[in-house]
């Protein structure tokens, strides 16, 4: 599963890199693409292995917002 998480509290790229290496360091996780310039985390994701709350978790741990993202591509489609 791939989902995207709106990141708060990011001040420069450091931050991002940070967070990049925490989530890529957690049981389940298969890719992580950290955006300063976009406020998000793309996050692929065994979720039989972790769960969507644990990896907000992990992220405002590290003293960030975090919450995932909406798929309005989904919704969108059939209007």
């Amino acid at each position: 599963m791939r989902r995207e998480f709106h990141i708060k509290g990011m001040h420069c790229e450091s931050c991002a890199v940070e967070i990049k290496e925490q989530l890529g360091l957690t049981a389940g996780v298969k890719d992580v693409d950290v955006t300063f310039g976009g406020k998000t985390a793309n996050v692929e994701f065994d979720e039989g292995v972790v769960q969507e709350k644990t990896l907000v978790k992990k992220i405002q741990d590290l003293g960030y917002q975090a919450t995932v993202a909406d798929e309005p591509q989904r919704e969108a489609r059939g209007a």
